[in-house]
């Protein structure tokens, strides 16, 4: 039996002549979406934040074989929450897609990250909490770009299942909630979003039992003018609070029992919810465009990098549709 490779062998059709030819001749959605990513991104700048990190504790890539660039390992993460691709998928992917590999600037006789690279790159970037240092160097470059406003913030979190059995004990982190009467048993993604341009400037990952008014202050930049937020959020100790830095409180009131809202109070919600509602589009991207309905993975270090990267790649297709190509 011939020894696995891991190289891209097919001479005549994985050359840089014949990439160029690809980028120039065939247009297909996927191409141009990462093509456009490519191009708008300072990926040195991106990266530079983490390659010192990363450099001192590089895993091992197999005997012999020159560690993969930060840049082709990150860009694989992409790719694999961009199409919801496991491990093995995500390989089998690179050697099949042309688009995947001009991506990755890989051309015959160059070696492809396997799964179990991937794999050694994700532990190690959700131990040392890389994943939010690349989202932050992400929406540093946005808010170069004036993408990211910090003007008015709308604040929102949603409920991500666990793909474990919550009687099976394989993950430990997750906890259990209840929302409209129906049980949940995995984490919550908090974010802060900017309402003049629908960027994600500010993320949180917690297990499901923590309720979303606990994660509120640290989802505001410090410099807002007017804040957002669903009733979950309301109470009056924090529309003090706001109102006390100058911040206009636009939470959503909520009734009490024995004290139903008035008509005024019923039609102000539905006015701020006409803002509100936007923070809706990033987990709407997320959960049916990147089919993100469940955590993939048995912890919350792993399981917070899936949430933060596809919060990056939302980031991502924002800035391209601010942008001008």
């Amino acid at each position: 039996m011939e020894p696995r490779s891991n190289k891209v062998n097919q001479q005549d059709l994985f050359t840089s002549a014949a990439n160029a030819n690809y980028k120039a001749h065939v247009k297909t959605h996927s191409r141009s979406a990462l093509a456009r990513i490519d191009k708008q991104i300072h990926w040195e700048a991106l990266l530079q934040p983490i390659e010192q990190v990363v450099s001192k504790e590089r895993p091992q890539t197999g005997k012999g074989r020159k560690p993969f660039s930060l840049k082709t390992i990150v860009k694989c993460f992409i790719l694999q929450y961009m199409y919801g691709l496991s491990d093995p998928k995500l390989e089998e992917e690179i050697f099949d897609r042309r688009s995947f590999q001009i991506f990755l600037d890989i051309n015959s006789g160059d070696s492809v990250p396997d799964e179990t690279t991937i794999c050694r790159y994700r532990e190690l970037f959700a131990r040392l909490g890389l994943d939010k240092v690349l989202f932050e160097s992400l929406n540093k470059q946005l808010r170069h770009r004036n993408l990211i406003l910090e003007r008015v913030t709308i604040v929102d979190a949603t409920i991500i299942d666990t793909v474990a059995n919550p009687n099976s004990g394989s993950d430990t982190d997750a906890t259990h909630t209840k929302k409209r009467n129906k049980s949940y048993y995995g984490y919550k993604g908090h974010i802060g979003t900017d309402a003049g341009t629908g960027v994600i400037h500010s993320l949180e990952f917690t297990t499901a039992s923590v309720h979303d008014s606990q994660v509120f202050d640290e989802l505001l930049t410090g410099k807002e003018l007017a804040v957002y937020a669903d009733k979950g959020y309301a109470s009056r100790e924090r529309s003090k609070q706001l109102e006390s830095k100058g911040i206009e409180s636009n939470i959503l009131e909520k009734g009490k029992r024995n004290k139903p809202l008035t008509k005024e109070q019923i039609g102000k919600n539905k006015q701020l919810s006409s803002v509100r509602n936007r923070v809706e589009r990033p987990f709407a991207y997320m959960k049916r465009v990147l089919g993100y309905s469940l955590c993939s993975y048995f912890d919350i270090a792993r399981n917070r990098m899936q949430f933060v990267i596809s919060a990056t790649i939302y980031n991502m297709r924002r800035m391209l549709s601010l942008t001008i190509a």
